[in-house]
C-alpha cells in the first residue's frame, strides 16, 4: 500500500509541497525516529497558499487510508494529533471534502459524522438523480429565457418594457401571474432601481388583489426557509405601499406569524420575567452573602434570540422609507413594543426622529455646538414649530417606550427640547396644548426609559429640569404610574426592578450609622434610575426599625432633585396604605408604623429641599375625611422645621418667655433655641415652611380642619376606646395651636393673617368655636386696634382707648349672636370679647426673665470673646450675633412695655361695664363668667392657664364693679371633680396649672397678713354676706369685708374641697377621673396639699391605687408612683391644721352657739378627731415602750407618716366632711 502511494505521487511542483519528505517524516514519526514536533513544523510551514494546501491535504488522505487500514494504534494517535494541530492553518472545505468522516469528527470539524454522511446522500440525490417536472401549461423555455434577458437589460421607458414583456407573453403563451412574479422578483435584484420597476408594476394589466396574493404566496414561501425572508422583499413591498399599489390591510392577512402567536409569545416572555424577577427577589437563607453582587442575570428579553416575525420588518421597511402613518397602523396591529424591541427596528425609530428634529433642535436648543449627522430620509418631513413637534414626534416616541434609552444621544435631545419648551411657557405652562403631551410621553417613555439606564445622574437632572414647573399633582401622578403600572407592562422593567430590589436589599442591610457615607453613595446611585423602588424598600425598612431613621436621613445627602421628589411622593404613598390600620384599637395608640413614617417625616423634609405642599395637601385631604390622625404628621413636620414644640411638660421660666414677644418665646419659649443664627438648617426650613404654608394660603384650611376636627372627634366615631379618643383630641389641639403659634411668631405671615374671616363667619360659616377662633383672630385684632390708633403714647394713651373701643365694638355686636341672651343678662359682651381678645404678653410683663435672657446672651459673648480657639472672623461674627439678639431682646422689651401700660390703661376704662348688668346676683354673674370664659381657656394651652389666672387678679386688682373675688374662688375650688372628670390628659395637666396658679395667689395672701389687709382688706370683691340680725330685729344681709382669720378659715375649707374631689376621683375606679386627678395633683403639688391630714389623706388614696392598679393598668401605676415619689419628697413642707388656721380650743361637752360660723364648726370637729388620735398615738407608743425598750426607734415608728397615723387623719377628715354637710343642712333649713 505504500509503494503504491509513492508511485502515485506527483513530483513536486515549483510552488507545491516535498510530499515524498512529508511521507518519509510521518513514517519516521511513527517509528520515534524524530518528534512530532517537526512534523508539525514542516506541515505549518507549507501551508502558505492553496496549492500547498491542496497537496498536504492530498498527503494527509493518503495518511488517513493507511492509518485506518493498518490498525496501528500508535499511528492514528500521531497522525490525528498532527492533523488537530495543522487544521488551523488549511482551508477546512479542502479538508471535508477528501478526508474520511471519522477523521472529520475526531479532529473535531464535523459534530456528528453519520448526520454528515446522511446530508451528504440527500445533496447528492437532489443534486443528481431528482426527475423533472414536465411543462403542463406547454410554455417554452426560450420565452422565459428571453423574459428574463429582457428584465435584465431593462429600458430607460418603463412603457416600451411592458410592451415587450406583453409581446413575450403572447407569442410564446407565458403565465402572467409567473411573469409578474419574475419581474418582482427581478425587482429584488434591483432595488436600485425602485423607480422603474413600480411604474412597471402600475403599467402591468393585473389586480390589486392578485399582486397583494402573489406578494403573499411569497412571504408565506420565505416563511418556511430557514434562511428567512430577504430583506429586499419587504422593500418592495413597502415601495409598493408608499406608492399605494396595494394597500396594507389586504396585504397584513397574508404575514406571518398571526396576532394569536405573536401574542402568545409576549405573554410567555413576560411570564418568563415574573418568574426570573420572582427568583431574584426570593430570599435564600442559606446564601452566601459574598455572592450578592456577583450575580449578573442575563437580560430576559434577548435581543439575539428573535424569530422570524414579516410584520416586524414590514415595519421597518416602510420606516426605512419614511412611511411612518402606514407602518403606524400596522405597529398598533401587533402586541406593543414589537417594533422597538428589534435592534433594528429600534434604530430606523431612532433616525426617523433624529431627522425629524435635527434642524429644530439646532436651531432652538445647541445652534452653537456641532451636533452630529443623522441619516436623511428622503420625503420625509422636518419639525419646524412646536406645534409640528407634536404632530411629527409625538407618536413615534410613544412606540418607542423604554426602549428610548437604547439611543441615548437621541434621549439627550429630546429632554432638552422639552425643558426649552417649558421654560417659554411655564407662566401658563398647564394650559398649552402641547403639555399635555409631554406629560404623557414622560409617563410611557421618558421615565420607564430612565429605569433602563445604568446609574446616569445627568438625565435625571434633565428630567426635573422641566418636570419641576408642573403641579405636584400632575408630578406625582407621573410618579405613580411608573411606579405601580409601567414595571409590570415590560419584561425588562420587570427583570430591572427585580434588580433594584436585590441592589436595595444589600445596601440596607449593610447600613449602619458609622458607614453612612459610602452606602449613601450607593443608595444615590440606584436612585438616579429607580427611585421609586428603592424608596420602597428604605420605608418598609424604617417602618420595622426606627433606629434606621438618622442614618437613613443622612445617607440621603447624595440623591438628586427628582429622586427627593419621588421621596415625597412615595412617602405619602406609604401613609395613605389602606391595608394597614393607623390606630390600634387593641391598646389604644396610634400604630407604631405611622409614628415611625411621620418621624421620619419630620427629619427628611427639614434637611432637605423637598417640596411640602403636596404632603401639606394630603393633611387637608385626611381631614376633610375625618382622619385626624394624619395630624400627626403635621405636629412632626412643624416641630423639627422651625423648632416650634408643643409640650405640656414645660418650665416656668419657658413659661414666662410665653408671656413676652415672639423674639423672648423663640429664644427660651422652648426647649431648644430657634432664632436664626443657630441653625441654618433651621432658618433654610423654616422659611420653606413659610413658603409652603403661604402657597394657595393652606395654612387656613388646616388651622380650620384642625379645630374642627377637635369639636367633632367625640362624636364621629363614639366606638372608639375613650382613651385613643382622647389621645387623638389632644393631638388636634397640640397641633392647632403649634401651627397658629408658628403663624404668629413669623412676620411675613402677618399679612396673611390680616385676610382672615370674621369672628362671625369663623363660627356660623365654619363652625368655630370661640377658643379657637379668638386664637386665629388675636393677631389680626391687635394690628387693628394699633392701625386705628396712628400714634400711641404711653403718655397719652387715650388715641389705643378709642381705638380699641372701636374695634372691640364692632366685635362685640358679633359676640352676642354667638350666644343667647341670657348669657347676656348675666355678664356684658364686652367682657367676653375683651378676655378672650387679650393674650397673656398683653396683661403681664416678664421683665425679670428678659433680664434673665440678656445677662446670658452677654455670658455668652463673655466666653466667645476669651475663647482662643476660634478663629477671629468666626469670633466676630458669633459676638455680632448674639449682640444683634441682645438689641432685639431690649427693643422688644421696651415695645411690650409700652403695649402693656396701654392695655391696662384700657382696660381700666371699661372694668366697670363688665359685671354692670342689673339683672343677676354675683353669684350667677360669677357662674356665668367662669364657663364661657376661665374654664374654657384655662384647658387651651398653658399660657392661657396662666393668663385666666392672671386676668382675674387683674379685675380684682382694678376692682372691678360688682366682681366678688371671695365668690370666684369659691366657685372654682366647689367641685373640681365635675371639671377634671371631662377633661382629656393635655386638658387636666393644663387646668392644674390654672388651679395652681390660682394657688399661688391665694397662698400668698395666706401667708402674710399685712399684704392681705393692703390688696384684700378694703378690697369690693372680698366683701362677703352676712345673714341675721342680732339685735333681734329680724333677718338682715350685712355686707362686711372678710377678715384676715375668716380668710384663712375659708383657704382650709378651699383646700378641703380640693382634697375631697381628689379622693372621689381616685375613689371613682374610673379611668379617666384617676388619671386627670393624677395630673392636676401633679401641677399643683407646689401649691398642694399643704396641710399635714389633708396630705396624708391624699397619700392613703394614692397607695390603693398604687395596689389596685399596679397589674390591671400600668400607666395609672406609674403616675400614682411618680406622684408618691414628689409628695414624700415635700413632706417637710407640710404643716399642721392649727398652724394653717386658727382653730378655737373647746372640750367635746361644750354645745357650739347657735350663730357659730361653719368653719369654725369644722375646726372644732377636727380639733376633736385630733384629740382622739393624739390618745390613740400615746397608747401605741406604750406598747412600744413595752416590747422595744428603745425609744429612738418608737419615735420613728409614730412619725405622722405612718399608715395608723395617716389612716386616723383620714378618717378625721371624712368626719369633718360629714359634720360639714350636716352644718349646711341645718344652715339651710334655718
Amino acid at each position: 500500500m505504500a509503494g503504491t502511494a509513492m508511485e502515485t505521487d506527483t513530483a513536486k511542483a515549483e510552488s507545491g509541497v516535498d510530499t515524498k519528505k512529508m511521507y518519509r517524516m510521518f513514517h519516521d514519526c511513527y517509528n520515534d525516529k524524530i518528534k512530532m514536533e517537526e512534523v508539525i513544523t514542516f506541515v505549518r510551514s507549507n501551508s502558505t497558499n492553496i496549492e500547498q494546501q491542496t497537496d498536504l491535504v492530498d498527503m494527509f488522505a493518503v495518511l488517513d487510508i493507511e492509518s485506518l487500514t493498518n490498525e496501528v494504534v500508535k499511528d492514528r494517535e500521531i497522525f490525528v494529533k498532527v492533523l488537530e494541530s495543522t487544521s488551523k492553518h488549511i482551508k477546512h472545505e479542502i479538508l471535508k471534502e477528501r478526508l474520511e468522516y471519522e477523521t472529520l469528527e475526531r479532529v473535531k470539524l464535523i459534530s456528528n459524522s453519520k448526520q454528515f454522511n446522511t446530508r451528504y446522500v440527500r445533496t447528492r440525490t437532489k443534486l443528481f438523480y431528482k426527475q423533472q417536472k414536465f411543462n403542463l401549461l406547454r410554455e417554452e423555455n426560450e420565452g422565459y429565457n428571453k423574459l428574463v434577458t429582457e428584465l435584465a437589460n431593462p429600458p430607460s421607458d418603463p412603457q416600451i418594457m411592458i410592451d415587450h414583456l406583453l409581446k413575450l407573453i403572447g407569442r410564446f403563451d407565458l403565465d402572467p401571474n409567473r411573469v409578474l412574479d419574475l419581474v418582482l422578483e427581478t425587482w429584488q435584484n434591483y432595488i436600485d432601481q425602485s423607480n422603474f420597476f413600480i411604474e412597471l408594476v402600475k403599467l402591468f394589466p393585473k389586480q390589486e388583489e392578485t399582486l397583494c396574493s402573489m406578494l403573499g404566496y411569497t412571504f408565506a414561501h420565505y416563511e418556511k426557509e430557514p434562511e428567512g425572508t430577504p430583506t429586499t422583499l419587504f422593500t418592495v413591498a413597502a415601495l409598493l405601499i408608499r406608492r399605494g399599489v396595494i394597500d396594507l390591510h389586504v396585504l397584513y392577512s397574508h404575514l406571518g406569524p398571526s396576532y394569536e402567536v405573536m401574542k402568545t409569545d409576549y405573554n410567555k416572555r413576560l411570564n418568563d420575567a415574573r418568574e426570573k424577577a420572582k427568583s431574584l427577589t426570593t430570599i435564600l437563607l442559606n446564601k452566601d452573602d459574598s455572592d450578592e453582587k456577583k450575580e449578573s442575570p442575563k437580560k430576559a428579553d434577548d435581543d439575539t434570540s428573535l424569530p422570524e416575525n414579516q410584520k416586524v420588518n414590514l415595519c421597518i421597511a416602510l420606516i426605512e422609507l419614511g412611511c411612518w402613518l402606514e407602518s403606524d397602523d400596522l405597529i398598533q396591529l401587533i402586541p406593543p413594543y414589537s417594533v422597538p424591541r428589534c435592534p433594528r427596528g429600534r434604530q430606523v425609530i431612532f433616525d426617523l426622529i433624529s431627522w425629524r428634529i435635527h434642524a429644530f433642535y439646532q436651531t432652538h436648543v445647541s445652534a452653537a455646538i456641532k451636533c452630529r449627522p443623522v441619516r436623511e430620509i428622503d420625503g420625509d418631513p422636518q419639525v419646524t414649530s412646536w406645534e409640528e413637534f407634536g404632530d411629527l414626534v409625538f407618536t413615534p416616541l410613544l412606540r418607542l417606550g423604554p426602549f428610548l434609552s437604547y439611543s441615548p444621544i437621541l434621549f439627550t435631545k429630546i429632554l432638552r427640547l422639552f425643558a426649552k419648551y417649558v421654560q417659554l411657557h411655564k407662566e401658563d405652562l398647564c394650559s398649552q396644548p402641547l403639555a399635555g403631551q409631554i406629560m404623557t410621553l414622560t409617563s410611557d417613555v421618558i421615565l420607564p426609559s430612565l429605569s433602563m439606564l445604568n446609574f446616569n445622574y445627568n438625565y435625571t437632572a434633565l428630567i426635573w429640569a422641566y418636570l419641576e414647573h408642573f403641579p405636584y399633582h400632575i408630578r406625582y401622578r407621573l410618579y405613580s404610574k411608573w411606579k405601580n403600572t409601567s414595571y409590570t407592562k415590560n419584561p425588562l422593567l420587570l427583570v430591572k426592578k427585580a434588580e433594584t430590589i436585590n441592589d436595595s436589599r444589600y445596601i440596607l442591610k449593610r447600613l449602619t450609622k458609622e458607614n453612612v457615607k459610602p452606602f449613601g453613595r450607593q443608595i444615590g446611585r440606584v436612585s438616579h434610575c429607580n427611585p421609586s423602588i428603592i424608596f420602597d424598600q428604605i420605608l418598609f425598612q424604617i417602618q420595622r426599625y426606627d433606629n434606621l431613621i438618622l442614618p437613613i436621613v443622612n445617607a440621603l445627602k447624595y440623591l438628586g432633585l427628582l429622586s427627593l421628589d419621588v421621596l415625597s411622593y412615595c412617602i405619602i404613598e406609604a401613609l395613605s396604605d389602606p391595608e394597614k390600620a393607623k390606630q390600634k384599637e387593641e391598646d389604644t395608640n396610634i400604630s407604631w408604623w405611622f409614628q415611625v413614617l411621620a418621624t421620619f417625616c419630620g427629619h427628611i423634609y427639614k434637611k432637605y429641599n423637598i417640596e411640602l405642599c403636596g404632603l401639606l395637601q394630603y393633611i387637608v385631604n385626611q381631614l376633610k375625611a375625618n382622619n385626624s390622625t394624619d395630624l400627626l404628621i403635621l405636629k412632626e413636620v412643624i416641630q423639627r422645621m422651625s423648632g416650634i414644640e408643643i409640650s405640656e411638660e414645660v418650665t416656668e421660666s419657658q413659661l414666662e418667655a410665653a408671656c413676652g414677644g415672639p423674639v423672648l418665646l423663640a429664644e427660651a419659649g422652648f426647649f431648644t433655641p430657634i432664632r436664626p443664627y443657630m441653625s441654618r438648617h433651621t432658618e433654610r426650613s423654616n422659611q420653606r415652611l413659610q413658603e409652603a404654608l403661604g402657597m394657595k394660603d393652606i395654612w387656613l384650611p388646616l388651622c380650620i380642619l384642625a379645630t374642627q376636627q377637635r369639636h367633632s372627634i367625640v362624636f364621629t366615631h363614639e366606638e372608639r376606646h375613650i382613651k385613643l379618643t382622647a389621645r387623638l383630641y389632644d393631638q388636634c389641639q397640640d397641633t392647632f395651636t403649634q401651627l397658629g403659634q408658628f403663624l404668629t411668631t413669623n412676620p411675613c405671615h402677618n399679612q396673611s393673617l390680616q385676610t382672615l374671616p370674621s369672628f362671625e363667619e369663623l363660627c356660623t360659616m365654619y363652625h368655630l368655636q370661640a377658643d379657637s377662633a379668638f386664637f386665629l383672630l388675636r393677631t389680626k385684632l391687635s394690628n387693628q386696634i394699633s392701625s386705628e390708633a396712628e400714634t400711641c403714647d404711653k403718655e397719652n394713651p387715650q388715641s389705643y382707648i378709642t381705638a380699641a373701643d372701636k374695634v372691640m365694638s364692632t366685635l362685640s355686636d358679633q359676640v352676642k349672636l354667638m350666644y343667647p341672651p341670657k348669657v347676656w343678662d348675666k355678664i356684658s359682651p364686652r367682657l367676653f370679647a375683651t378676655f378672650w381678645a387679650l393674650a397673656c404678653s398683653d396683661i403681664v410683663l416678664p421683665t425679670q426673665r428678659y433680664t434673665t435672657e440678656i445677662e446670658r446672651i452677654e455670658t455668652l459673648v463673655k466666653q466667645v470673646n476669651e475663647n482662643e480657639e476660634l478663629a477671629q472672623r468666626r469670633k466676630d461674627k458669633q459676638v455680632e450675633q448674639h449682640k444683634e439678639m441682645i438689641g432685639r431682646l431690649r427693643e422688644e422689651h421696651t415695645a411690650q412695655e409700652n403695649n402693656h401700660k396701654l392695655v391696662l390703661a384700657r382696660l381700666e376704662a371699661e372694668k366697670d361695664v363688665w359685671f354692670a348688668s342689673t339683672n343677676s346676683s354675683k353669684v350667677d354673674a360669677i357662674m356665668q363668667f367662669l364657663q364661657v370664659c376661665i374654664i374654657q381657656r384655662s384647658m387651651f394651652t398653658a399660657s392661657d392657664a396662666i393668663y385666666c389666672a392672671k386676668f382675674v387678679e387683674l379685675c380684682h386688682k382694678m376692682q372691678s364693679e360688682n366682681f366678688s373675688t371671695l365668690i370666684y374662688f369659691d366657685r372654682i375650688f366647689s367641685d373640681v371633680s365635675h371639671i377634671v372628670t371631662n377633661c382629656t390628659d393635655n386638658e387636666a395637666s393644663r387646668y392644674g396649672r390654672f388651679l395652681c396658679e390660682t394657688l399661688k395667689g391665694i397662698s400668698r395672701w395666706h401667708k402674710d397678713k399685712a399684704l392681705y389687709e393692703k390688696e384684700c382688706g378694703k378690697s369690693p370683691g372680698f366683701v362677703h354676706i352676712i345673714r341675721g340680725d342680732p339685735s333681734g330685729d329680724g333677718e338682715k344681709r350685712i355686707e362686711k369685708y372678710l377678715d384676715y382669720e375668716n380668710f384663712r378659715h375659708v383657704c382650709c375649707k378651699w383646700h378641703f374641697k380640693l382634697t375631697k374631689a381628689m379622693v372621689f376621683c381616685f375613689d371613682s375606679k374610673d379611668y379617666s377621673q384617676i388619671r386627670n386627678g393624677l395630673s392636676v395633683l401633679n401641677k399643683i403639688l407646689p401649691e398642694f396639699p399643704v396641710v399635714l391630714n389633708l396630705a396624708q389623706a391624699l397619700e392613703k388614696r394614692i397607695i390603693k391605687v398604687k395596689e389596685e392598679e399596679k397589674t390591671a393598668r400600668p400607666d395609672l401605676y406609674a403616675l400614682a408612683m411618680g406622684y408618691s415619689a414628689q409628695l414624700n419628697s415635700r413632706r417637710h413642707t407640710f404643716i399642721a391644721e392649727e398652724k394653717f388656721h386658727h382653730v378655737e380650743k373647746k372640750s367635746p361637752a361644750d354645745a357650739a352657739p347657735r350663730n357659730t360660723s361653719p368653719a369654725k364648726k369644722r375646726a372644732e370637729s377636727v380639733k376633736r378627731k385630733e384629740d382622739a388620735t393624739e390618745s390613740e398615738k400615746k397608747r401605741r407608743r406604750e406598747e412600744d415602750l413595752k416590747k422595744d425598750g428603745d425609744r429612738k426607734s418608737v419615735e420613728k415608728k409614730i412619725k405622722p407618716d405612718t399608715p395608723d397615723a395617716a389612716k386616723t387623719k383620714a378618717n378625721g377628715v371624712r368626719d369633718r366632711d360629714s359634720e360639714t354637710d350636716e352644718n349646711r343642712s341645718k344652715i339651710r333649713k334655718k
